[in-house]
């Protein structure tokens, strides 16, 4: 029988089979996640983190994280604070839809023209076929045609309302491709599929008193910091990963895609012709005025969302009934309070120290020892700025002498 037919326990046999140790895991927990994936034999973990206060619009989220990396979960709760304390973000999210692509190849004498007229029906017999997603305020917007040489190209704008929507998108689709080969000189299909073109982008602001973060020459420096980001790609790219941090662990914590959003990013952020930074600040009236603008194609209903407890926990700290929209405001404001976290680092102190406390957490957790002494550990790594593997083993082997010597 082929490995994908297999049940998960008999998958697990197949490796264990081959000399590979596998972990223990719950009957109940695989099963429940072969439902979400492929050739399912286990899972991977990882936390969520909380940022407790963060005001958007007005409002305050409590908003959870999920990432193995403390430093993001830490640089989001500070830049939300500060930006808190300055009176929040303010964001707002263009939600148009979802673009969808049709590619047709056509016969020498087609014209492009001659189908024009047919595109209002087109929508109105799409919309009627897919009723439920117009029910809940979606459906298709909008047709856009070219034809270059012997290739028709049909842009097809989908509202997916609360949904991400892309399996929907290309069901509608693959629907208004096979009307179209019906038409006179529409020779073949070549594809029918959504594009992750940006769209549904998400614009989100802060201006900070220079007073909360240390002066006029720390702001001056976060200013140049974001100039050069945005002159030189090399910098964009490591500001706009810095960005991404925060914007991934979001999305990860509410069963969003964090493929589709980044490759819409990287389009994004190079739609001048030059890769440059998602993120803007400048000095405005002794104020660090910041600005942020991505493509947030996200959904709060739909995909494994409904079905993932761990997913609707999350949803339940951030608010049962939450938009879209808002999720979207959220998520491109924790980008934002990242990317203020790491240029204040960067400015002042240095980035390095927050990087290096989470190798101390990862040496210290891969230790055979008790809670106690993981916690000493921890600190004679960071005191002695000391941060191999060998140093951390050294470390333990003392203090286990240092405990023997006081009981004897």
């Amino acid at each position: 029988m082929k490995f994908y037919k297999l049940s998960p326990e008999k998958r697990r046999d197949f490796l264990q089979k081959q000399g590979i140790k596998l972990d223990q895991i719950d009957s109940q927990v695989l099963h429940n996640l072969d439902l979400l994936s492929e050739n399912v034999i286990g899972q991977l973990r990882l936390p969520v983190g909380l940022v407790q206060d963060l005001l958007v619009n007005g409002q305050n989220y409590q908003v959870p994280m999920v990432t193995e990396e403390a430093s993001v979960v830490a640089a989001a709760n500070n830049g939300a604070g500060i930006v808190a304390k300055a009176g929040g973000f303010t964001a707002s999210s263009q939600r148009d839809g979802i673009w969808g692509q049709i590619v047709m190849q056509v016969a020498e004498n087609f014209e492009v023209s001659h189908l024009h007229d047919m595109l209002p029906v087109m929508i109105k017999k799409t919309n009627s076929h897919f009723a439920s997603l117009v029910s809940h305020g979606g459906g298709v917007r909008k047709i856009e045609l070219k034809q270059i040489n012997d290739l028709l190209y049909v842009k097809v704008l989908v509202d997916p309302a609360e949904a991400m929507g892309a399996n929907k998108v290309n069901s509608i689709l693959e629907l208004m491709a096979d009307e179209l080969e019906n038409f006179s000189g529409i020779k073949q299909k070549l594809f029918a599929i959504l594009s992750n073109y940006p769209s549904q982008v998400t614009t989100v602001r802060a201006a900070v008193p220079i007073d909360l973060i240390g002066g006029i020459e720390t702001a001056r420096k976060i200013v140049l910091l974001s100039r050069i980001g945005q002159d030189d790609p090399m910098r964009a790219v490591t500001n706009n990963k810095g960005i991404m941090n925060g914007v991934d662990a979001v999305l990860l914590a509410t069963g969003n895609d964090t493929r589709a959003v980044e490759a819409a990013c990287g389009v994004f952020a190079s739609k001048t012709g030059t890769y440059t930074s998602l993120s803007e600040w400048r000095l405005e009236n002794e104020k660090l005025v910041g600005k942020l603008s991505i493509p947030l194609p996200i959904g709060t209903v739909g995909g494994s969302i409904n079905s993932r407890k761990d997913v609707r926990q999350n949803y339940r700290i951030l608010g049962e009934k939450i938009a879209a929209e808002q999720l979207a405001n959220i998520i491109a404001a924790i980008g934002l309070a990242n990317n203020l976290a790491a240029l204040l680092a960067i400015s002042t102190k240095g980035i390095q120290a927050g990087h290096m406390k989470l190798q101390a957490r990862n040496i210290v957790t891969s230790l055979d020892a008790t809670a106690a002494e993981k916690k000493v550990v921890f600190q004679k790594i960071i005191n002695n700025k000391k941060y191999s593997q060998s140093a951390g083993q050294e470390f333990l082997r003392e203090i286990r002498e240092e405990n023997n010597a006081s009981r004897n």
